[in-house]
């Protein structure tokens, strides 16, 4: 009797190999240089604005702040959220997390707000000590009472455009890469956190961020051998 192999088994299937040990070596290598090659690039800013170039300093700041912010939220391609979120999360100063309320009511996309929510949160707003200035959590708490569930929901998804973060985004990144205008710096002299005033936005707190927020890339980038932990 003759044997008949099924054709279907005889195929060998291919051998599916991730990156060789040495491939891997050779990215955490790269690694590790560009992130090397980048506090060189941040340290020269200091340097730049010593030197009488306090415009090119102030926009490699925030261009490089924008850059590794959309590097780490990948693929979230909202480069606004992106800058805001990574400041507040990464840059090392609460300053950046404040929510000032009525920087909030303008800069809240209204027109896909749920119904009512402009109303019923200008209303909150303004039984709300006078230019008094929250932390995100804080903020959501003071308001919670006058929004139904819905709003209170979307609110939070966006209580991040009424963050410093975002006004600095707004303020500054923007003008400063698109309309080559470069503000030194925002002050919120109409507002107070906790009873104090707020500190001015300025080179020096906005660089010590993003020497925060690259160490941080750098972390996530060496420890698990992905650029920016993105696989």
């Amino acid at each position: 009797m003759t044997e008949h192999r099924n054709e279907e088994e005889s195929i060998e299937s291919p051998t599916v190999s991730g990156p060789s040990q040495e491939d891997l070596h050779a990215k955490r290598e790269f690694i590790t240089a560009y992130f090397e090659d980048l506090d060189k690039k941040i340290a020269f800013l200091v340097d730049l604005a010593q030197g009488g170039h306090g415009d090119e300093a102030w926009l490699l700041c925030l261009v490089y702040i924008d850059g590794l912010a959309n590097w780490l939220n990948l693929p979230e391609k909202k480069s606004a959220k992106n800058f805001s979120g990574a400041l507040m999360e990464h840059g090392g100063n609460e300053l950046f997390s404040i929510v000032l309320p009525n920087w909030l009511i303008k800069a809240l996309p209204l027109r896909s707000a749920p119904n009512g929510l402009e109303t019923a949160l200008t209303a909150s707003i303004a039984a709300l000590p006078a230019n008094e200035a929250f932390l995100p959590t804080e903020f959501l708490n003071r308001v919670r009472a006058g929004l139904s569930p819905a709003l209170l929901t979307w609110l939070e998804r966006e209580v991040w455009r009424g963050t410093i973060a975002h006004a600095v985004y707004a303020s500054l990144r923007s003008p400063g890469v698109h309309y080559a205008g470069v503000s030194h710096g925002l002050s919120f002299s109409q507002s107070a956190f906790r009873g104090q005033p707020i500190p001015r936005v300025d080179f020096r707190n906005l660089y010590s961020a993003l020497i925060s927020l690259a160490a941080h890339a750098r972390e996530v980038s060496e420890r698990t051998g992905d650029w920016f932990g993105v696989v």
